[in-house]
């Protein structure tokens, strides 16, 4: 065997091993999540300024979207088309998240990536009453005559 054929022989077996591990893959769990609004930030960078270069600052305006799931609120943005407004207030999505990033399935198949932000807690749902005394007071009645 020359080392032409080794090459080739182990080249192929890496790329076998590669397929196979790639197939052993479970999909990702995704949840549901609501889409409750956004907020628009301006986000400024300033470049150059060594050398010759002059400095200079270009700003760009971004959505922050606020994504309820079951137990977060997350705040996300840098998510392509979905930062572009592709999603409506009140939407339900399927969402996923692997660390600093959420990500938005789209088309069955596709994901948006975004940055998270931030999260906050789901607030309890607050009583439109006030509750009722655990022991109330007996009621007041006429006086009674000894």
């Amino acid at each position: 065997m020359n080392s032409s054929t080794i090459s080739r022989t182990a080249l192929f077996v890496l790329l076998m091993a590669t397929i196979a591990a790639g197939q052993d893959k479970t999909s990702p769990a995704y949840q549901k999540g609501t889409i409750l609004g956004y907020d628009i930030r301006v986000d400024s960078y300033t470049s150059g300024g060594g050398g010759n270069m002059p400095v200079t600052t270009t700003s760009r305006r971004a959505k922050v979207y606020e994504l309820k799931g079951a137990g977060l609120i997350y705040k996300v943005d840098y998510c392509g088309a979905f930062q572009a407004g592709r999603f409506s207030i009140g939407q339900t999505v399927d969402f996923r998240v692997d660390h600093e990033r959420l990500y938005v399935l789209h088309d069955g198949d596709k994901e948006y990536k975004c940055k998270i932000e931030g999260t906050r807690a789901v607030e309890a749902a607050k009583p439109d009453a006030p509750a009722a005394p655990a022991n109330p007071a007996p009621a007041a009645g006429p006086p009674t005559k000894p």
